[in-house]
Parts: structure tokens; C-alpha cells; sequence
């Protein structure tokens, strides 16, 4: 599977209930598509380290491949040694999970606003915007958060020093639908489980190719949707031509938009390689063809290319009898733990999971008394 056409976003993620290491990319249409997988023993820096130099043949080395992980010691180390040219962003949800046991505050309250300050720091585009937000928040969270931060790279967390392209993806949230999607397959033998999953894989990739050849426009609808949007919410700006590429959209603040360049004074641009609002209104503005300036990737062409090549079959019918013989490496007798095997992902820590009533929190099912939706 080529990443070349899809994009250049690749998500790390990995299941708590069996030892499952699994990369996807994001696709044009605001969707996954599965690169690869691979199950085994356990996670740990050889494993990473083996699966990402498999990784390593079927990605294109002339793309920038930006890497959004969490922060597993073992995946850091492999991922330094065999991509150490490429991009890495450490999952945004993480980090703030990670965030609350360093705050000293005590209330909910204060927490959750701490948090957002975090956030907006990591969302903020430009170096100036987020020094002064950042300042913000080491005011008003203390010493005890000065040793995560420390230890926390700016080119790794924040927009405004990142070096390569997300295209505004921060988080690995997209990923944990992969182990919602099999999750009834969890239960099975490992050659089980993979033949489940190519066969999920199979007809996944048959819907999509027959969905995108449906699709009679330049762009997907996605991209559409969002374009639509903006032109909804910047109908009443005020727009300035400076030049032919040039223009100065007029708001509360004064934002330039260089069309020629694909640059705006908001960094968003070239944050998000998609136009931002300002780009937007500049380019209609200049009665320039806006799908020109949009890059391939959100092109219908890039989405149906992507899903051209099927996945076959694996014929089960004429497969040869083997014959074992003492050659033959058998799996290692292992003790069954005690208990009841466990068939969903282990919780992060601090994870809020909302349950049947719509509670968010601690919840007990024996004392609730709410009503189940």
C-alpha cells in the first residue's frame, strides 16, 4: 500500500487487551487508511524496532513522514534510529493526560481551564502566540508542572515549532477506532485474527473504491464541506487587493494573504497545507480556480488511486499438507492467568468513559439509578 497516496500523517497505536502494533495514515476524505499491522509477543523496543524497519520498505523516502505517537519509551528510541529525518508529534491527548498528575490544583474547575491553556498553547500558530500563552500557563500552574515541561520538546507538542506536516492532525484518537473495529475479533488465535482482519481490510477497500468512483468533482466531499464553511463565515469580510497574489483581509486585526506564495500572516496555511479562511477569501477574491490551491492529496483522483488495488483472497482450498516433524518450532507452554480473559483495551489513565445514562466519571452499576438510554 503506497503512502504516496494518501498522505503523509501516520498514526501509532497499540491494543491493551493483545499485543497488536498497527500504523495508519490520513486519507483525503477525513478517513484512516490502514497501512499495516503486525501482532506480538509484547511491546517493547525490539518489537518497534523490527516493525518499523518492515515500515520503513513501503514508505516513500522522499515524503516528509510526520509520526503522531504517544510517548512509549521503546517507539522513541526506534523511531529515532530508523526515521531520524522524519517528523515526530507526541498525541496531544496523552500529554494532557499525562498534564493532570503534575497540577497541584485541586478543583475541577481549575484543572480543566489549566488544560484548555495547554491546548490552546499547542494549537497556537505562530512562535509570538504561543510564547505569550505559554508564559500564561507556567504562571499560573506552579513549579510541580516545571519538570514535565522540561522534558517536553517544543518541536514535539506545539504548531508553532513543529517542522513537518499534520495537516492539523495532533492526536492518535483516530487510531483507537482500529481496535473498536475489531473488536469481536479479539478473541481469536493470532492466524485467525489476521485472516479477520484482511477480510474486514477486503471489503472496507471494495466500499470505498465504489464510493469514490461516484464522486463526480475535483475535490472530496470532505474538502467541500469545509470550504463551504468557510465561505459562510467570511461572507461580510472586508477584503483589500494589494496586488495581483497579494491581499489584506480586514478585521479586528489586519491578517496578509500572498496567494503567489500560499502564505498568510496567521501561519494556519502552512500549518494545515489546506486554506485557511483568510487564503480563502483572498483567492475568491482574486477569481483564481481555488481547487489549484489545494493540494493533491484532498484531489478525488488522490482518494480513488489510493483504493485502486485490491486486497485478494488467500485460497485455502489446494494448500499443501504439511507434515510435522521434530524441525518444527511449537509455541512455548505458557500458565493461563487467572481470571476471565479480558475482550476490551485497557483504559488510560485518567480516561473519562461515559456510560449507558450519559454520567460522565466514577460510575458504579449497582447504586445508579439513572435511567438506561
Amino acid at each position: 500500500m503506497a503512502v504516496e497516496k494518501t498522505g503523509n500523517v501516520v498514526f501509532g497505536d497499540y491494543s491493551s487487551s493483545f499485543d497488536d502494533l498497527h500504523w495508519y495514515v490520513d486519507a483525503a476524505n477525513d478517513c484512516l487508511y490502514p497501512l499495516c499491522f503486525a501482532i506480538v509477543d509484547s511491546e517493547r523496543y525490539d518489537n518497534w524496532h523490527w516493525f518499523l524497519s518492515k515500515s520503513f520498505v513501503i514508505l516513500t523516502p522522499r515524503r516528509d513522514i510526520a509520526f503522531v505517537t504517544d510517548q512509549h519509551g521503546g517507539l522513541l528510541k526506534a523511531l529515532v534510529e530508523v526515521f531520524p529525518f522524519s517528523s515526530h508529534s507526541f498525541c496531544q491527548m496523552h500529554l494532557k493526560t499525562n498534564l493532570k498528575t503534575y497540577l497541584s490544583v485541586k478543583s475541577r474547575e481549575s484543572k480543566e481551564f489549566l488544560l484548555t491553556l495547554f491546548s490552546r498553547c499547542s494549537y497556537a500558530p505562530t512562535i509570538e502566540l504561543f510564547n505569550e500563552l505559554f508564559e500564561n500557563f507556567k504562571g499560573r500552574c506552579g513549579h510541580s508542572v516545571q519538570k514535565f515541561l522540561e522534558d517536553l520538546p517544543n518541536e514535539c507538542w506545539c504548531n508553532a515549532y513543529f517542522q513537518g506536516k499534520r495537516y492539523g492532525e495532533m492526536c492518535t484518537n483516530a487510531a483507537e477506532s482500529f481496535n473498536s473495529w475489531i473488536r469481536d475479533k479479539h478473541h481469536l488465535f493470532s492466524t485467525n485474527l489476521v485472516d479477520a482482519i484482511r477480510v474486514k481490510l477486503i471489503k472496507q477497500f471494495s466500499k470505498r473504491r465504489e464510493v469514490g468512483n461516484k464522486w463526480n468533482h475535483i475535490v472530496c466531499p470532505f474538502a467541500e464541506k469545509k470550504l463551504e464553511k468557510s465561505f459562510n463565515n467570511t461572507k461580510a469580510w472586508i477584503i483589500k487587493k494589494c496586488s495581483d497574489d497579494i491581499h489584506e483581509i480586514q478585521l479586528d486585526h489586519s491578517v496578509m494573504v500572498d496567494i503567489g506564495k500560499q502564505s498568510c500572516s496567521c501561519q494556519l496555511l502552512e500549518i494545515d497545507s489546506y486554506p485557511c479562511k483568510h487564503g480563502f477569501c483572498a483567492i475568491k477574491r482574486s477569481e483564481k480556480d481555488l481547487n489549484c490551491f489545494l493540494n493533491d492529496y484532498y484531489h478525488v483522483r488522490s482518494y480513488c488511486d489510493s483504493y485502486s488495488h485490491s486486497i485478494y483472497q488467500v485460497p485455502s482450498m489446494w494448500k499443501p499438507n504439511i507434515v510435522l516433524d521434530d524441525d518444527i518450532v511449537l509455541p512455548p507452554l505458557c500458565k493461563r492467568p487467572a481470571g476471565r480473559p479480558r475482550t476490551e483495551r485497557i483504559p488510560l489513565k485518567g480516561e473519562i468513559k461515559r456510560i449507558r445514562c450519559e454520567k460522565m466519571g466514577t460510575y458504579n452499576r449497582k447504586t445508579c439509578k439513572e435511567a438506561l438510554l
